[in-house]
């Protein structure tokens, strides 16, 4: 048995050589044509091209969510100060349930938020009378944005976040 085994192993070298040789495949050559190569080239294009407008896409995605993000924060933020305005000292200017209005809240423009100069915030404010008297106040805050695009800033249009909450005159 071990002869066996022996034999074998001479013989297959010689069995491979002999298989190798007899095969061949029709009409071609070892290696690439240029149309291989070309057609190639051009499939890994294509892969590259789709890689890249979805990392686009995703920088997009990304950013956009990141400014909605930033003007709740702003819009929340706008609220507490309004909040802590309602508990002020009513004879304080622009402190104090009474002067929550809409001349003592005014409106931000771009660049004077401090922080988060691509923001403007306005600030609405509804009275709710029971008895002859402002009970609640409806307050509205909006901060709009202008939203990053493929190409920056899309300047001709605005979003924005409204958040609201309703005030009423401690007693």
């Amino acid at each position: 048995m071990a002869s066996g085994l022996l034999h074998l192993q001479w013989e297959t070298p010689r069995t491979l050589r002999r298989l190798v040789k007899g095969m061949r495949v029709a009409g071609s050559r070892a290696g690439f044509k240029v149309a291989e190569y070309l057609a190639a080239v051009f499939v890994i294009s294509l892969g590259l091209v789709a890689v890249g407008a979805g990392f686009a896409t995703a920088i997009q995605g990304v950013e956009t969510s990141r400014q909605h993000i930033t003007a709740t924060f702003l819009a929340a933020q706008r609220l507490e100060q309004i909040r802590a305005t309602a508990l002020g000292n009513s004879l304080v200017p622009c402190m104090g349930f009474a002067n929550i209005t809409g001349a003592c809240l005014a409106a931000q423009a771009y660049g004077s938020i401090p922080n988060a100069p691509g923001y403007r915030s306005t600030v609405t404010v509804t009275d709710y009378v029971v008895n002859g008297a402002v009970a609640r106040k409806c307050v509205d805050v909006e901060v709009f944005y202008q939203p990053v695009v493929g190409w920056g800033v899309q300047l001709s249009a605005e979003r924005n976040v409204r958040l609201s909450t309703l005030i009423a005159k401690r007693t």
